[in-house]
Order: structure tokens, then C-alpha cells, then sequence
């Protein structure tokens, strides 16, 4: 199994603190140098922000992608109509 992805030909990675989470990397951004296939699993929180819904749909379509960027600790978040 390969446990770092960076070892992967025809793919860039590259992680990152931007002080999300304490203390650890919580950005990713991974590079295919050609169309790939995607699969991914999301928040199942009742209220997940509209990213994480449009990314979720572009999955379940199958479709493919070059770059994805990932982010740990805020995929939750009320996105919709303002209660009266």
C-alpha cells in the first residue's frame, strides 16, 4: 500500500497549516497531470456548506478532476434561508 501519496506518478501534493485545526496541517491540495477519478467521503452533518454539496454531486456524477483541494474543521455550516 502506498502511504504517501507524493510517491504517486503523474501527481503533485502538497499540505499545509492555515491554523484551522491546533497544531497540525489542515490543507491539502492534490494535482493529477491528467483527468482522474474521484472518490470522496463527506460530512454527514444536517448542516453541511454549499461546497461540500456541489462536491458531493460532482462525485456522484462521476466526473473527473484535475486538482482538489481539501480542508479539515469547518465543512459544517448553516448556508441556508435566514429564519424570520
Amino acid at each position: 500500500m502506498i502511504k504517501n501519496i507524493a510517491h504517486i506518478k503523474g501527481f503533485k501534493c502538497w499540505g499545509a497549516h492555515t491554523g484551522v485545526k491546533s497544531m497540525r496541517r489542515d490543507l491539502a491540495i492534490i494535482y493529477s497531470e491528467f483527468p482522474a477519478s474521484v472518490g470522496a467521503v463527506f460530512t454527514q452533518n444536517k448542516v453541511r456548506a454549499e461546497p461540500v454539496e456541489i462536491s458531493e454531486a460532482h462525485v456522484k456524477k462521476g466526473q473527473r478532476a484535475r486538482v482538489i483541494v481539501c480542508n479539515a474543521g469547518n465543512a459544517n455550516a448553516c448556508t441556508g434561508e435566514q429564519a424570520a
